[in-house]
């Protein structure tokens, strides 16, 4: 019971700051949309098609550690307090992927280049596949929020924050220095998001969910070792 309580009140809490970024970014392409037609041009927006996977690990950011303390201080073991918050985005991931496929499929002036699933991969592969790829999409995002939240929590905002800082780092040395490293990586990633010879149009959503079992799995780890006081 106490499990369920808590997923109720994290995911009523993630789902209405969902609803109100929809409510926000409705309200700019109904406006862009309304200016097209007085003045007799089409505007498309395909920048916004970025933002839900900006807005979800901010989400995961901005809530997990006072979810974390307060759940614990309600008696709910460290496992079931990942359980909660990965409910919970997910709740939210969700009620994104529903809102854009139902927009998509009702709003005569959707604009169908603001998905980025439709723009990348064509028109012609329907709101099904453009919902999956937003929810599992969303999913990954919130997945490396949640693991870099728990990470923060348990080692310091300082000292995760720089480590990323070393990774990229590293990263991109080996990137500019090593012959063919560039090359590589752009292939690989092209393959993980389903282009290139040989590429699967199921990599992305594999890719996505991985990515989003991965978070979760650190999240947990890190967290079993989370003073709370």
């Amino acid at each position: 019971m106490k499990l369920k309580a808590a997923i109720r009140y994290q995911a009523v809490e993630l789902v209405q700051s969902a609803a109100a970024f929809c409510l926000i970014i409705g309200a700019i392409i109904a406006a862009v949309a309304l200016f097209g037609l007085t003045k007799g041009a089409y505007l498309s927006m395909p920048n916004l098609g970025f933002l839900p996977y900006f807005l979800m690990p901010l989400l995961a950011l901005s809530t997990f550690q006072g979810d974390v303390r307060f759940h614990m201080q309600m008696g709910l073991t460290r496992p079931q307090v990942i359980a909660s918050t990965a409910a919970s985005l997910g709740a939210a991931c969700l009620f994104l992927a529903l809102v854009e496929a139902a927009c998509a499929i009702l709003v005569s002036f959707w604009p169908q280049m603001q998905s980025l699933y439709l723009m990348s991969h064509g028109l012609g592969n329907g709101p099904a596949l453009d919902f999956l790829f937003m929810f599992l999409g969303c999913a990954a995002a919130s997945g490396a929020g949640l693991a870099f939240a728990a990470l923060q929590m348990r080692f310091g905002t300082r000292r995760v924050v720089l480590a990323c800082a070393a990774a990229v780092l590293a990263g991109l040395t080996i990137l500019t220095n090593v012959e063919g490293a560039a090359w590589a990586f752009a292939g690989t990633m092209s393959w993980l998001f389903g282009f290139g010879e040989g590429a699967s149009p199921a990599n992305p959503f594999i890719t996505f969910a991985a990515v989003a079992a991965l978070g979760v799995l650190v999240a947990w780890a890190a967290v079993r070792r989370i003073e709370v006081r």
